[in-house]
């Protein structure tokens, strides 16, 4: 995880291909009880958590390395890491997605690229950075995913859309420049079209939301009232990815969390969700009648900490990891 953090080329093609066959192979054979199969028989869009374990939940990661390793090694639950937690199989972690495409930080690095884009990359050294950040982190989601399939998750966000296609639930992007698009281009040049359809194939697998006792985590707030029965299925309607990957501040309907909610925790009305997407002002912000729970920033390093049998308070379950004490609450 060390080297993979520090890497400073991406790596190649022969390597990447194995390491994505592997984590495909896994999401074909998890157990229906960790992973409900949709109506065709494949991979659904929901896996559920070992009952009666901490859970970690990280936010949107845009190639943040650093953060990831923080996250997985930090004393967070009672003077242990969650990367040792995992090894005992006594804890649980969730990604809500995104991994790719540097957000505000790198920002100029991604002005740097653009310019490299506009000639082909003939020169790519910021483009390769970025790329570096990228793909070393994808190798380290990758590594968990075969050391603890049953214990460490990441789930599909926007950003998981290597072939920045337009439709099944799926929208080019570009924020900065023209992001989803350069990293397209760079992934058929230099890593070959064959791995880049081995990442769409791979993102085309991953979960849309978790499932733990009392509490869900997906990508983006919910759009709508999502049913156990579509969130499995989800892979299979459009509007179900748009509405669990790419739903704006402010476009869910009213209600529609309590109405997910009551899907899975028919009667606990203290049950909460959990999501990134959209950058927060402060920590985190409460939205839709204050049952889902929004964590993201593109500069503080923010987890969750939810504890087993415990309602989730916000003010002291999410820390701050990239201060100098390691762990100042908000």
């Amino acid at each position: 995880m060390k080297k993979l953090r520090d890497s400073k080329s991406p790596p190649g093609c022969d390597v990447l291909e194995g390491e994505l066959q592997s984590a495909i192979g896994i999401f074909n054979s998890l157990s229906w009880k960790v992973r409900p199969p949709d109506d065709s028989f494949g991979p659904g869009g929901l896996v559920r958590l070992l009952p009666n374990l901490p859970t970690l939940i990280i936010p949107d990661l845009h190639g943040r390395r650093g953060f990831f390793y923080q996250a997985l090694t930090m004393p967070l639950f009672q003077g242990g890491s969650f990367l040792e937690l995992l090894y005992e199989k006594k804890g649980s972690v969730v990604c809500v997605g995104d991994a790719f495409h540097g957000e505000s930080p790198v920002r100029e690095r991604w002005n740097e690229a653009y310019d490299e884009f506009l000639t082909g990359f003939k020169k790519r050294k910021a483009m390769n950075h970025e790329m570096a950040d990228n793909l070393g982190l994808l190798q380290m989601i990758l590594t968990l995913m075969q050391l603890f399939p049953e214990n460490f998750f990441f789930l599909k966000g926007n950003h998981e859309n290597i072939d920045n296609e337009f439709g099944r639930g799926n929208y080019p992007f570009r924020k900065f420049v023209n992001e989803g698009e350069m990293v397209k281009l760079w992934t058929q040049r230099f890593l070959g079209d064959n791995c880049l359809q081995l990442l769409k194939q791979y993102e085309n697998l991953l979960p849309l939301a978790a499932e733990g006792d009392g509490f869900l985590v997906t990508h983006a707030e919910p759009a709508q009232g999502f049913s156990r029965d579509k969130i499995i299925n989800a892979y299979r309607n459009d509007d179900v990815l748009y509405g669990l990957t790419w739903t704006d501040n402010g476009e869910a309907q009213s209600g529609s969390v309590a109405e997910t909610l009551a899907s899975f925790f028919p009667g606990r009305d203290r049950s909460i969700c959990f999501g990134g997407h959209r950058p927060v002002n402060g920590y985190f912000s409460l939205r839709n009648g204050d049952r889902y729970i929004q964590i993201n920033h593109p500069v503080a390093e923010l987890v969750a900490l939810v504890r087993r049998g415990e309602d989730f308070n916000p003010a002291e379950q999410i820390v701050r990891i990239d201060t100098v004490n390691g762990g100042r609450r908000r």
